[in-house]
């Protein structure tokens, strides 16, 4: 196993190697009753430590300590394992940038056949870019009204398919026309969508008990913690099909204002009014309506902040997530990462099929080009 974390350019320490565990000679010296034991051990662990990753050398320093022959052999395959795996994982990330630009090469040119075939294939990929292109020249709009109404610059390509992704993430399981580009990635498009979904509902219950109860009890220790540990256990299963979370919610809605009550009693304060009881459970029960307003408000964070994420780049520190997000923060952070891995490499794929569609939707005949990269 030791000769196997070799590289090609150790030929002098392979050598060496071949000569100290020369089985042969080994065997001998145990029939005879002469082999060094702890000498052989101590060139071992030596050697290990000089091909050992920085975060394996206490392990290996820690066998330098073992008397017992038994222990101490037991934790060198033990280490070495860990080495091999240390050397399997750096070979793999070496490789990585290699094999994505194959799988790259590969996928594109597989679809690239498939249109060949069959023209109409990228219909499905026009619509949704089209109504992605439609919310975008519709917000930057907005925006311009707001600043400046005088002056309404082109629409961005990027922009169209950052919005085009986010779309995925809330598409309508019962829209069959999903974009052709991206069935292959549907499956972990629609787990993330979920996940998105259940912290879209996680971040407007702590918001809702936070505009009630005020930041003394937020700051409480641990109790911000209980209430999402209820809140995910109530809602768990019951936040993809909308029947099942309009019953859910009054149950959540209970048990938040007895988390509440606890921490306040706890502290000796007083407890919350009837009326604002009423009204946060009252609040917290039509969560199941796609149009309640603070849904509807943490939504539009939520989508802003991942299309901030994939304007970035894999290779940029994700931006800080909006006030009325920081305490999903982490969790929102991680969704956005492996999405932005997902859309990148999507991009990497199709992006010569999606510049053309986007060209003919944003600059159509006659109209001058800015020439934005799809990618």
């Amino acid at each position: 196993m030791l000769r196997s974390l070799l590289l090609p350019s150790h030929v002098r320490l392979r050598a060496q190697l071949d000569e100290v565990l020369d089985m042969e000679l080994i065997q001998q010296q145990v029939d005879h009753g002469a082999l060094d034991l702890h000498r052989l051990a101590g060139y071992i662990t030596n050697t290990m430590a000089s091909l050992c990753a920085p975060v394996r050398d206490p392990e290996v320093r820690a066998l330098r300590g073992l008397g017992d022959p038994v222990e101490l052999l037991r934790g060198i395959f033990r280490v070495l394992g860990l080495m091999k795996t240390d050397m399997v994982n750096f070979t793999i990330q070496s490789l990585r940038p290699h094999l994505l630009q194959q799988a790259v090469q590969y996928e594109r040119a597989k679809f690239q056949q498939i249109l060949d075939k069959q023209p109409a294939s990228l219909d499905h990929t026009a619509a949704w870019l089209q109504a992605a292109a439609s919310e975008e020249a519709a917000a930057a709009g907005a925006r311009s009204e707001s600043s400046s109404p005088d002056r309404r610059g082109p629409v961005s390509a990027t922009a169209v398919l950052d919005r085009a992704c986010v779309r995925l993430l809330r598409w309508d399981p019962r829209d069959q026309k999903y974009p052709e580009t991206v069935l292959m990635d549907r499956a972990r498009l629609d787990a993330l969508g979920q996940r998105l979904q259940m912290l879209v509902l996680e971040a407007s219950v702590l918001l809702l008990t936070n505009a009630q109860c005020g930041d003394a009890v937020f700051s409480l220790q641990g109790f911000v913690g209980r209430l999402r540990q209820s809140v995910a256990a109530l809602l768990e299963g019951s936040h993809t099909r909308e029947a099942d979370l309009k019953g859910a919610l009054p149950g959540l809605g209970e048990t938040v204002l007895q988390l509440l009550t606890e921490a306040v009693s706890d502290q000796g304060g007083a407890a919350l009014p009837p009326e604002s009881q009423h009204l946060l459970k009252g609040q917290i029960s039509e969560l199941w309506k796609h149009n309640h307003p603070v849904r509807t408000l943490i939504g539009e964070r939520v989508q802003g902040f991942l299309r901030a994420t994939l304007q970035g780049g894999l290779a940029k520190r994700s931006p800080e997530p909006p006030a009325a997000l920081r305490l999903v923060g982490a969790e929102l952070a991680e969704l956005a990462t492996a999405f932005g891995r997902i859309v990148h490499f999507n991009r990497s794929v199709f992006g010569p099929f999606y510049a053309p569609v986007l060209r003919k939707l944003l600059f159509p005949p006659g109209e001058d080009e800015t020439g934005e990269d799809s990618r």
